[in-house]
């Protein structure tokens, strides 16, 4: 589509038709976004599960709430500034992990040398494309040493990207399995062509296309989740009084959540709500780092196969 725009139809989509952001569509800020987040707070607001983790969750969730206020309420702009980025850099590094987690699972090996210098290759170019996107909204005007910011985060997502593009190739030679292969490259590619795409000016194409693929792959997982628990075992508080079908699932998860999420952004002008909704991204981040790990208790209902 981008070629085409750019060689044949001279950018008219670019300049006509596609906005900056994908929100100021209302469908897709509706569905994208905060409800997976809300998904998987409603997976995880189980009995068993917050007694299982309450240790980790409860002084997290004291922090990132100090983490919230200090940005709300501190001296502005220097706050808020200083949130955005932390914001940000967590943002990128739960997104990356996920993707490039799933990629390791598939390539059937452990988290090597490899591995590591890969993830963290795709996570600063990923940062310092989010900062490019986000930054001039966020941030404003940013000189670093005499030079304008956002030329320096361009040229450090370039050298990120030219090394995850070699990064890549190694470490999708040194894997077996074909599928494993794949998606090594698919996750190096993503962030190479969001650089790209984000140079040429179609900058909802760089939001738009990982949040659709982290999106719908959460929403995978929670909803497998719920079913395989509602059918093997016990509904959660959510189906408890629901027909326990294992359909039940693909429906109440993905409405709930919506419902729950459109009613959070159409109140988040108020500094309670705004503070909330924060609060719950930076848990969402957090656990999300280890519930679906080892032995934990949300991976009897799920399984991850290459």
């Amino acid at each position: 589509m981008v070629a085409l725009d750019t060689l044949v139809l001279q950018r008219t989509l670019l300049h006509g038709l596609l906005p900056d952001d994908p929100n100021d569509w209302a469908l897709w800020a509706l569905l994208f976004g905060l409800p997976h987040i809300i998904a998987s707070a409603l997976t995880l607001s189980d009995r068993d599960y917050l007694r299982h983790y309450r240790w980790r969750l409860l002084p997290a969730s004291l922090v990132f709430l100090l983490v919230c206020l200090a940005g709300w309420y501190g001296p502005q702009p220097l706050s808020y500034q200083l949130l955005f980025v932390f914001f940000a850099g967590f943002t990128v590094f739960h997104v990356l992990s996920q993707q490039l987690g799933i990629a390791l699972v598939l390539s059937g090996r452990r988290p090597g040398r490899l591995f590591r210098l890969w993830k963290w290759a795709a996570i600063f170019a990923g940062m310092a494309i989010y900062l490019m996107v986000y930054g001039g909204q966020y941030l404003g005007r940013v000189q670093l040493a005499g030079i304008d910011g956002y030329r320096l985060f361009a040229l450090l997502a370039g050298c990120f990207c030219a090394a995850l593009i070699l990064l890549t190739w190694q470490l999708a030679r040194d894997c077996e399995e074909r599928l494993g292969r794949w998606f090594i490259w698919a996750n190096g590619l993503l962030l190479i062509s969001a650089f790209a795409i984000n140079e040429l000016g179609y900058t909802l194409l760089v939001i738009l296309m990982p949040r659709l693929i982290h999106d719908l792959t959460a929403f995978s997982v929670y909803i497998t989740h719920d079913r395989n628990r509602q059918v093997r075992t016990s509904a959660g508080w959510l189906y408890r009084w629901l027909p326990s079908n294992g359909m039940t699932p693909f429906v109440v998860l993905p409405a709930a959540s919506i419902l729950i999420a459109w009613l959070l952004n159409s109140y988040q002008q108020h500094a309670f709500i705004g503070i909330a909704i924060l609060l719950i991204s930076f848990m969402h981040y957090y656990w999300e780092g280890f519930v679906w790990r080892g032995e934990s208790p949300l991976r009897q209902h799920v399984r991850f196969r290459r």
